[in-house]
């Protein structure tokens, strides 16, 4: 096992998703990696947190990862309602793209950090595995804000 691989896991799924927000002119935040303020939090934003990597031997040198990918959005709710359908689009753009493999690559600065292509995650295809949206609507009466969110288990084989 490399410990890289969490690493380039976690770097490869956030800049896959960049792509995905940034076509959305949507803001985009990366747990635990992107500092943001009071002010950006209560603006439409999305979120994304990885839950993982979980590494698994299943054979000599064969493993098998698993990976969940979630996505919170945030959107402000506006007196007039015109946007009020924002949030559905965005679930509807994301959970699109989630339905594609995120490819694994090398990505950072140190000495195994090549670029090259270690693998792509895909989503789960069993019984229960989805890709799934989730719409909250409006968690509090007098916070004027509208959450939903998407979220997918992601696996992949590796030989290594």
């Amino acid at each position: 096992m490399n410990e890289n691989l969490a690493r380039w896991i976690f770097q490869s799924i956030a800049k896959q998703f960049a792509t995905t927000a940034s076509g959305l002119s949507l803001p985009y935040f990366v747990e635990g990696v992107d500092e943001r303020s009071e002010d950006e939090m209560r603006a439409d934003h999305v979120e994304l947190r990885v839950t993982g990597p979980v590494f698994k031997e299943v054979s000599h040198n064969y493993w098998t990862v698993q990976v969940t990918i979630n996505f919170l959005f945030t959107k402000q709710m506006t007196m007039s309602g015109a946007d009020a359908f924002d949030i559905i689009q965005w679930t509807g753009v994301f959970s699109d793209e989630m339905l594609n493999p995120v490819p694994i690559y090398k990505l950072g600065t140190g000495a195994d950090d090549d670029d090259s292509l270690v693998g792509c995650l895909q989503v789960k295809k069993g019984r229960n595995d989805a890709v799934r949206v989730y719409h909250f609507g409006q968690l509090k009466p007098d916070v004027r804000v509208r959450m939903s969110e998407v979220d997918a288990v992601y696996g992949m084989d590796l030989k290594i």
